[in-house]
């Protein structure tokens, strides 16, 4: 066995876990309260949500609750270590999203950035180990298969084989720095429960929002 072998041995599943806790912790709060800063579905019984796209998608009524259940699911099926490579196909969409808003956000705030950079390179990462089973998306020129029940092989043909070779020299730096990245979110995620915990307080208390107007009975 390799060095490198033996890094990734290490990594990958730490970096699966902690992928895994951080899709968990992120969905369950919106479910059952167990982190201030972060938006849960009884904080806004009374109170408006943010005038931002978060509070948008909040505010739609399902939108938010799907992209949870997709945090929630994808979370247990990572810890459980069952079907993950479509578990990280599914939660991509979610994941890109939530970089998106967390770092390209106008005020630069840490924790967002390193939540939301930290869990694409950690999903990267994962996607990159568990390559062997999107090769056969990577097909130039892919053919249907009239008969679902007999699987055709397919590996992707050349451009998947080179792509292969293309992220093989940086996979085990970026693995490592990926986990690295992953023991602070943990980390911080720890933390914050830990202060829930001791001094449980809405989302109102950190970010003041508007309260529900009542609409007047007809």
């Amino acid at each position: 066995m390799t060095a490198s072998e033996r890094i990734l041995g290490f990594a990958l599943p730490t970096v699966r876990i902690f992928l895994g806790l951080v899709c968990f912790v992120n969905g369950l709060n919106w479910f059952f309260k167990i982190i201030t800063p972060y938006p849960s579905m009884w904080d806004f019984v009374h109170f408006m949500p943010p005038p931002d796209i978060v509070g948008a998608l909040i505010e739609n009524g399902i939108l938010f609750h799907l992209v949870k259940v997709v945090e929630l699911v994808a979370g247990i099926a990572l810890l459980t270590n069952r079907f993950v490579p479509l578990a990280l196909v599914v939660s991509m969409s979610v994941t890109v999203i939530v970089f998106i808003v967390d770092v390209f956000r106008p005020e630069f705030r840490l924790r967002a950035f390193l939540m939301g950079s930290g869990t694409l390179a950690m999903t990267l990462v994962m996607l990159i180990a568990y390559l062997d089973h999107y090769r056969p998306m990577l097909a130039v020129k892919a053919r249907p298969n009239p008969d679902p029940a007999r699987p055709l092989p397919a590996d992707g043909g050349a451009f998947a084989a080179n792509f292969g070779r293309l992220l093989k020299p940086p996979f085990v730096p970026f693995a490592v720095l990926s986990m690295l990245v992953g023991l602070v979110q943990v980390g911080w995620l720890a933390v914050m429960i830990a202060q829930y915990i001791t001094d449980p307080q809405p989302i109102s208390a950190l970010h003041p929002l508007q309260p529900r107007v009542e609409s007047p009975a007809h």
